[in-house]
């Protein structure tokens, strides 16, 4: 089992502080160091030796049946079904090499973001925020501001209350000196008076007066020596200075504060990436263990297979072939099989369809029937054909492969109707026309401003169904990511790509964070941002618009076999009369709020992409003749399908 891959709450910053390096950075970057290059090295081995047993089995096989002379026929659709599963095995190991190019390239990103959160964070081992350390620092000047301020204010309050007491004293002496000075006057007034016998007072009048005039110059030095007047103008411009000083002081811890605010915030946001990128690989590595799992089951069974026909072919038992092939999940078909026939023959249409695309094809409680678009189209033709429909609940991305290969004891799907844009990644299937168009939209979480439309996902992390034109898609809208950031033309480069192949995961995807945005088919997300019942409604909700240059379109698909043109020829068929329904405009209400008008079909796409006319030649081929062709009209009445449907000659 491969080791769990997860970073610390502080990646893996280093820290050189004397007190040592943090435990949990520590364990953290000993596995950064060691989960990538081991997981893929796991997988690079695992997939060598995928595709090592099934070339062994394809050549083991061919040597063997080959060599047979009994069961000619058999032997060759024993090899035509060893060659598809060695086919849909190959798929699978390319799925995953391109699963494990995009888990090194997140690798590689991880790296990165780790290497500037180091350089942001340097040394410093800090366990408090910007925003307390601010406070901190600002509270402490404040304080002693404040307390400075106020002993400046009680030591001024101080002299200005002694240097008002002295002034009272002073004033006080001077009104004395006064008085004294008055009396001597009257005194030296009374002395003349008197004559002779008032000249020694006189003497002592004048010694008073004199004694007086000392005094009030005294009290007048006194008082102009005691005025603190100068000492007051003194304290207030100390106190200014101080207040000045303090308040730099506080702008410049304030600048300090919001330099480490600005260092934390961007440390943060390089935390967010690379809790990101975890997800991401996260997300990346389980396809990548479907895609291996997928390819090993693939090579088992054409392993099983080659072993089983060798075995026959050497004991001369050419009929147990068959069964052999039934194991395999593969259908022995005898010669002249028509699929159409066979439908009608057993009453029921066998529909692989995708269980968890909400909108499409989904449940909207444990238990509930399948509901949605596709499905109410693919009901619609299996009442229109007078069968029952029956669904192979299959992962979105394995639907084509069950028109070849059925589940351990299933059967192969007669239709895929599963939301399919046409496109030669599929593989060899036929086309119909087109049974709904659609536009290719936008999703974010609600209220999510910072997203108005793809100009704003530059950085972001961007989730996508896996669907090779939903990439084509996004390229051509130039967006870049880590496997097309070289391509001319981008406009936008995200800062994740994220693949699903879990379509019940979508929603809650996008609703709880692990994406920023949704890159999907409108009727995907119109139910689930806009739909009674909906536990998303609220949640997500999607933007206006088309990312595509015209609407997208979805079409039903068929083995690309004669044996399956006159069922791909009746869905046409049923697909032109239905087109025109009121049946059909309330589906397309439902699920995607109205009609929308297309008008490109397989025809338009590149790689030679097969429909009805195509398989009509092939039947015309393998049956010397012209194939009978549909009648479109209304559904089947009670008097049975011949009404427009002829049998296989």
């Amino acid at each position: 089992m491969l080791p769990d891959f997860t970073l610390g709450h502080s990646g893996t910053a280093r820290c050189d502080m004397p007190q040592g390096e943090l435990p949990c950075r520590r364990r953290a970057r000993q596995k950064l160091a060691r989960a990538p290059a081991f997981r893929l090295t796991a997988i690079k081995i695992s997939l060598s030796r995928i595709v090592a047993r099934a070339d062994c089995s394809r050549r083991r096989s061919m040597e063997q049946t080959l060599g047979g002379a009994s069961g000619e026929v058999t032997v060759g659709e024993c090899l035509a079904g060893l060659e598809t599963l060695s086919r849909h095995s190959l798929k699978a190991v390319s799925q995953a090499g391109a699963f494990s190019r995009e888990i090194a390239g997140q690798s590689v990103r991880v790296e990165q973001a780790l290497a500037v959160t180091r350089e942001s964070v340097g040394e410093d081992t800090a366990e408090r925020t910007a925003a307390a350390l601010g406070a901190e620092f600002t509270a402490a000047v404040e304080t002693a501001m404040a307390t400075l301020t106020a002993e400046l204010e009680r030591i001024s309050a101080r002299i200005d209350a002694r240097a008002e007491e002295a002034g009272r004293i002073v004033q006080e002496i001077g009104r004395i000196g006064a008085t004294i000075r008055m009396l001597s006057l009257n005194a030296t007034i009374e002395a003349a008076r008197a004559g002779e016998h008032g000249l020694g007072f006189a003497v002592v009048a004048s010694e008073v007066r004199q004694l007086a005039d000392l005094t009030r110059g005294s009290a007048e030095r006194a008082a102009a020596s005691i005025d603190f007047a100068d000492v007051r103008q003194q304290m207030q411009q100390l106190r200014g200075a101080v207040s000045t000083t303090l308040g730099t002081l506080t702008d410049r811890a304030q600048q300090t504060s919001d330099r480490i605010r600005t260092v934390f915030t961007q440390v943060g946001g390089e935390l967010a990436t690379i809790a990101a990128n975890n997800k991401a690989i996260g997300e990346a590595l389980g396809a990548v263990a479907d895609s291996v799992t997928r390819a090993e089951a693939r090579a088992s069974a054409a392993q099983d297979l080659a072993a089983g026909a060798a075995e026959a072919v050497r004991a001369r038992q050419p009929a147990a072939l068959p069964a052999l092939m039934a194991r395999a999940g593969l259908a022995a078909h005898p010669p002249g099989y028509d699929r159409l026939d066979d439908v009608l023959r057993r009453g029921r249409l066998r529909v692989a369809i995708e269980p968890s695309f909400v909108g499409l094809s989904f449940r909207r409680a444990p238990g509930a029937a399948l509901a949605g678009l596709d499905v109410d189209y693919a009901e619609a033709f299996a009442r229109w054909l007078g069968v029952e429909c029956s669904f192979v609940e299959t992962p979105w991305d394995l639907c084509t492969e069950r028109l070849d290969v059925a589940e351990p004891g299933g059967a192969p799907a007669d239709v895929v109707w599963s939301a399919l844009p046409p496109n030669a990644g599929f593989g060899p299937v036929a086309y119909s026309r087109p049974y709904t168009h659609l536009n290719f939209v936008l999703a974010r979480r609600a209220g999510d401003a910072r997203i108005r439309g793809v100009g704003d996902l530059s950085g972001l992390t961007v989730g996508i169904i896996n669907d090779p034109s939903a990439f084509a898609t996004l390229e051509a809208a130039g967006l870049r990511w880590g496997e097309n950031r070289q391509v001319p033309g981008g406009r936008v480069s995200l800062g994740n790509l994220l693949a699903f192949t879990d379509q019940g995961r979508i929603h809650d995807a996008l609703a709880q964070g692990v994406v920023d945005a949704f890159a999907v088919d409108h009727p995907i997300m119109h139910w689930a941002a806009s739909g009674e019942g909906s536990r998303w409604r609220g949640k997500i909700e999607v933007l206006p618009g088309n990312l595509a240059e015209s609407p997208w379109y979805y079409a039903a698909a068929v083995a690309r076999h004669p044996a399956s043109f006159r069922l791909l020829d009746a869905i046409d068929a049923f697909l032109g009369w239905f087109e025109g329904t009121a049946e059909r405009r309330e589906i397309e209400q439902r699920w995607q709020g109205g009609v929308t008008v297309g008008r490109r079909s397989h025809r338009d796409e590149p790689g030679g992409l097969a429909g009805a006319d195509d398989l009509a030649h092939a039947w015309q081929a393998a049956h010397g003749a012209e194939p009978p062709r549909t009648v479109s009209g209304p559904r089947f009445t009670a008097s049975g399908p011949s009404e427009r449907l002829s049998a296989a000659g």
